[in-house]
């Protein structure tokens, strides 16, 4: 992922309906998105991929994986896909490989992902997957809406995978 994304991960998350689950909520203007996508890039224990359509690599969506400290071997995901390409598999796909990428190339003993509780597309994806919930945590995303609740999931590199 490069400053050349930047337009492309405004529109993606100026979509109402992306910003609906997004604790970002919608950015006022590009500028502000390529601000926020400068800080997190920058991070170095932050990771950023797009999700491109293979058949003419066009930007459909963005994930990343925020790594916590070597000691825990833990990375909690994250992943926005465009409203237009829900359904059709490509989230469960990225998710298949930011698991093995987590569990192969970063050698993790555990992934996390939270979810809105009202999030039910986004449920699906981490159930499929083979990711467990583990708990609930009230109130804890600032979501356009108000505060919403969060599940947590979390897949351990020993637990089976659902593909």
């Amino acid at each position: 992922m490069g400053v050349e994304d930047f337009e492309a991960i405004h529109e993606l998350h100026s979509h109402p309906m992306v910003a609906q689950y997004n604790t970002l909520g919608i950015p006022a203007n590009l500028s502000v998105t390529a601000a926020t996508m400068q800080l997190v890039l920058s991070d170095a224990n932050a990771l950023l991929w797009t999700i491109r359509k293979r058949e003419d690599n066009a930007f459909i969506g963005e994930i990343g994986l925020k790594i916590s400290a070597e000691k825990y071997r833990k990375a909690e995901f994250h992943y926005s896909l465009h409203p237009d390409h829900w359904g059709v598999g490509f989230a469960t796909e990225a998710v298949q490989l930011i698991i093995n990428y987590g569990f192969s190339h970063l050698k993790l003993h555990r992934l996390e992902a939270g979810v809105a509780t009202e999030n039910v597309k986004s449920i699906a994806v981490l159930e499929r997957v083979g990711m467990q919930r583990e708990g609930l945590c009230r109130k804890i995303l600032p979501l356009a809406s108000g505060w919403a609740n969060n599940y947590m999931y979390a897949m351990l590199e020993e637990d089976p995978r659902n593909y």
